[in-house]
């Protein structure tokens, strides 16, 4: 029984790590954003009223507007549900939103509850930022395209709506987005100003917003690529590989973490190729860091004279694709790929994977010899816990 409870204490603390820093920082951003949507679209929420923080929160970005506060809202979930998959999309998003809100709320004089909350989630999210280094194309189109389409409608339905507040006054949805293009574009005004107070404050709110949401797009796009690019270009001499007949290790996550353990342990020569250093793990190993789908990440790691390569990335898609590459450069190279899901190992020997690894469905079989009563191999002997406690 000690043993048991140790067992299950053990496995609540990892379950616990697991769901930091992601679920809490989701949980608050999600609900400011349902907050504003509802807001901003002047629905009951009277459950949420009772939350100053939010309260307050809604309150101050009602003055862009409630179409502004609807869009931020809807900003703020997709953040939020971005940030559950270790996005740098999203987290690139949230830390932009937080900027614009306490930016608004300071322009206001707001020294509140909100504006802690909102410096405090900020300071988490910069303290954070290395475990949000997910970037697949997927979320970069559909954070910067929703962005993007957001705002356009913001500013076309604003400059519309107020359209007698501009000089000359916008009477047609074609003036309207040309406004907000021009606006955007930060070219100025020669043939259309905004003259009432109500229109200047909407073009303020409406240049906070639209450059916010364009440089978050941007940055999420190119910025890790620019990042990576940058390094090698200046860390390409530290760290020559000249090894033969080596392993190339690819991937962060726990498969790759204790795989890099146990070549350790047994002594063979091998490199990691990791998105950032922070991530290498306390493994002592030769680190490449940058992308591994990028032919010159993979010749720096040794790719021409390596004798196989494990593509161990959570994303099987990324896997494939770093199979294609190796064999591209190196034919003869053996090229291990590792499958999150049984379904992908035909289409990860469809990518010319020499021998493909399921975790999954190599776990979930050991699992049913054990419910059954199967003899395990002594190889897995010592990976199986008897819930005998050790003897004093």
């Amino acid at each position: 029984m000690p043993a048991l409870h140790v067992q299950l204490g053990q496995s609540a603390r990892k379950l616990f790590k697991s769901l930091l820093p992601q679920v809490p920082l989701a949980i608050v951003i999600g609900l400011a954003g349902v907050f504003n949507i509802f807001d901003g679209s002047k629905l009951g929420i009277a459950g949420f009223q009772a939350v100053s923080a939010f309260s307050t929160l809604s309150n101050e970005l009602s003055a862009l507007g409630s179409t502004a506060q609807v869009i931020l809202g809807v900003l703020m979930v997709l953040a939020a549900a971005g940030l559950l998959w270790h996005l740098v999309a999203a987290w690139t998003i949230s830390v932009v939103l937080l900027l614009v809100t306490s930016a608004v709320n300071i322009a206001q004089s707001h020294w509140g509850v909100s504006l802690i909350l909102q410096a405090l989630v900020l300071a988490v999210l910069l303290m954070t930022r290395r475990h949000f280094t997910r970037s697949t194309i997927v979320a970069q189109v559909l954070f910067s395209t929703g962005g993007i389409l957001g705002v356009m409608c913001y500013g076309g339905l604003g400059s519309f709506l107020l359209g007698n507040g501009f000089n000359p006054p916008i009477k047609d949805w074609a003036t309207a987005f040309y406004f907000t293009v021009v606006t955007l574009s930060t070219v100025g005004y020669g043939d259309i100003a905004p003259a009432s107070p109500e229109a200047r404050l909407f073009a303020v709110s409406l240049l906070v917003i639209g450059l916010g949401v364009f440089a978050s797009a941007i940055a999420s796009a190119v910025g890790p690529k620019i990042s990576g690019e940058l390094s090698r270009l200046f860390k390409t001499k530290e760290h020559p590989m000249q090894l033969e007949d080596h392993i190339i290790l690819v991937g962060e996550g726990a498969i790759a973490l204790n795989t890099a353990d146990e070549l350790a342990r047994r002594k063979l020569d091998f490199v990691r190729i990791v998105d950032t250093r922070a991530e290498s793990g306390a493994v002592r190993a030769r680190v490449v860091e940058g992308d591994a789908t990028d032919e010159n990440v993979l010749r720096q790691a040794g790719i021409l004279q390596a004798r196989m390569l494990i593509a161990a990335r959570e994303d099987d898609g990324e896997n494939a694709f770093i199979v294609l590459g190796a064999k591209e450069l190196n034919p003869g190279v053996k090229v291990l790929a590792v499958a999150s899901s049984p379904r992908s190992i035909r289409r990860l020997k469809l990518a010319r994977a020499d021998l493909v690894f399921s975790p999954a469905a190599v776990g979930s079989r050991l699992l049913a010899d054990v419910a059954q009563g199967n003899p395990i191999l002594p190889e897995f002997a010592d990976l199986l816990d008897t819930g005998h406690a050790p003897a004093a």
